[in-house]
């Protein structure tokens, strides 16, 4: 015997699954055809890409050609190799892809042009100490 406490008051045992509505519901999700993916079609995903390699090449002329200048991320050496920059970014996207960075759900539409406008604020910091410390 089940206690009353334990029990849902809107559990329907004899209701059977819908597995029509189910397919259906599958359909219409499939149909709307929302992109998981980087597409360079699509102009935040062409800037995103572009604002990333202006992000590292900025980084790596300033740690390269400034004495005074050191990678801001805590995440990164002080002046990391290129090689490091490029894997740190590859491992970072990646994993912001599997959380729906570049989902074109409207849901998820202010992702990529925040961290768009993020980075460039990055690129023109960069741009900035770069021609400060001249």
């Amino acid at each position: 015997m089940v206690s009353p406490l334990s029990q849902s008051a809107n559990l329907e045992v004899d209701t059977p699954f819908d597995f029509e509505q189910m397919k259906s519901d599958a359909a219409r999700l499939e149909a709307a055809e929302y992109s998981y993916n980087f597409n360079i079609e699509n102009p935040q995903h062409k800037y995103f890409l572009i604002i990333n390699i202006l992000d590292m090449a900025t980084t790596i002329y300033a740690v390269e050609n400034r004495t005074s200048l050191v990678e801001g991320n805590p995440l990164l050496p002080e002046r990391p190799k290129p090689e490091e920059l490029l894997l740190h970014k590859a491992l970072t996207v990646y994993t912001l892809k599997h959380f729906g960075l570049f989902s074109t759900h409207p849901s998820d539409e202010w992702n990529l042009p925040f961290l768009n406008a993020g980075l460039t604020i990055t690129v023109l910091s960069n741009l900035y100490k770069i021609n400060k410390y001249d």
